[in-house]
């Protein structure tokens, strides 16, 4: 494991990750050498509301239900009921790293409204801005395609720039995707998958 902080720390304990309790239990973790930045993920629920899990989709009933076609109270109440997993808002996860010295990382996984992404701005940046975080928007290039469309790039990143954020990608946490998508070598190199910085 290259990062004792991912998913909250969800990879080594004996919690699933992305959950306050992962994150209450992994605080102790952080004065090892391999906990580099704490990281986890965001999801828009059907109703706005930005929630932290990490798939994509969640079991009711033995089916894949996507996260985005459940209301976040619909997603806590099967995270609960039939995972026995307690899933927290992101403010509540932003509150609850408080003061920590560790850098922050926040993977955008899905936010499919312009609503939810400017409560996703707002939230990480007040957030930063609070607690002083060395903190970084990350996601992969799929993602930020998808989430983020040609026609919308401008905006957005004007919106993200504005509140002293940029989103990079994962695994490269230097290469800003909105300025990346504005050249052709930019393109090759990083979106669309070309050349050695492509690897995962």
């Amino acid at each position: 494991m290259g990062n004792l902080g991912h998913r909250l720390g969800g990879d080594v304990l004996p919690h699933a990750g992305n959950t306050l309790q992962c994150l209450r239990s992994a605080r102790g973790l952080q004065v090892h050498k391999k906990f580099k930045y704490w990281e986890f993920d965001v999801h828009e629920a059907k109703d706005g509301e930005l929630v932290v899990y990490h798939d994509d989709f969640i079991k009711r009933d033995s089916k894949s239900i996507p996260l985005q076609e459940l209301n976040a109270d619909e997603i806590r109440r099967v995270a609960l009921e039939e995972h026995e997993l307690e899933i927290p808002t992101l403010s509540q996860v932003l509150e609850a790293l408080g003061k920590t010295e560790k850098p922050v990382r926040v993977e955008i996984k899905n936010l499919h409204s312009d609503e939810g992404k400017m409560k996703f701005i707002e939230l990480v940046a007040d957030a930063k801005e609070k607690y002083g975080w060395n903190c970084k928007v990350i996601a992969w290039k799929e993602r930020f395609r998808k989430i983020f469309p040609n026609e919308e790039r401008e905006r957005w990143h004007t919106a993200f720039s504005i509140r002293g954020l940029a989103v990079c990608r994962v695994g490269l946490h230097h290469v800003d995707l909105f300025k990346a998508h504005r050249t052709p070598v930019g393109r090759m190199m990083f979106v669309l998958g070309l050349g050695p910085l492509s690897k995962r």
